[in-house]
């Protein structure tokens, strides 16, 4: 047991997994690994369905879109922002390292007319109301 004021064995242990896990960045995540989920919001409005999602200190480039008609899955690798070196967190609500979020498309959409942009720390994913079109599972490209 450690002595009042002193971190465990355990601690420390954790603290250089989780910041040496969210530096080493490494292939983007499949949705069994590890992952944590960032805040969504998925709203309609006269003519279109937005899925609005938090993912401040990213890199536009490093987000994955991808969409099937069915369902959104968006992934990618937050780097951890804080400097380098040994750490002891007092609080650590910030999440980094490898995220993954699957959004169901519960709305007739046109899949062929997704557009992606990051703006202010937010992912915006739009897509036109219409009709459901059958559609290979395609990439959508992250405008900055």
């Amino acid at each position: 047991m450690a002595r009042p004021g002193r971190k465990s064995e355990l601690e420390e242990i954790f603290e250089i997994l989780v910041t040496s896990y969210s530096q080493k960045g490494g292939a983007v995540p499949a949705e069994g690994d590890l992952c944590w989920r960032p805040a969504t919001d998925v709203y309609e409005t006269e003519a279109s369905l937005v899925i609005q999602m938090d993912l401040a200190g990213m890199d536009p480039a490093q987000i994955e879109v991808i969409c099937d008609g069915q369902c959104l899955v968006v992934r990618g690798i937050r780097p951890e922002s804080s400097q380098p070196g040994r750490k002891h967190f007092h609080t650590m609500e910030i999440n980094v390292g490898p995220f993954v979020r699957r959004v169901p498309l519960l709305v007739d959409i046109d899949p062929t007319s997704a557009t992606a942009r990051y703006r202010g720390g937010f992912l915006y994913v739009t897509f036109r109301k219409g009709e459901p079109q059958p559609v290979q599972r395609r990439q959508i490209e992250v405008d900055r």
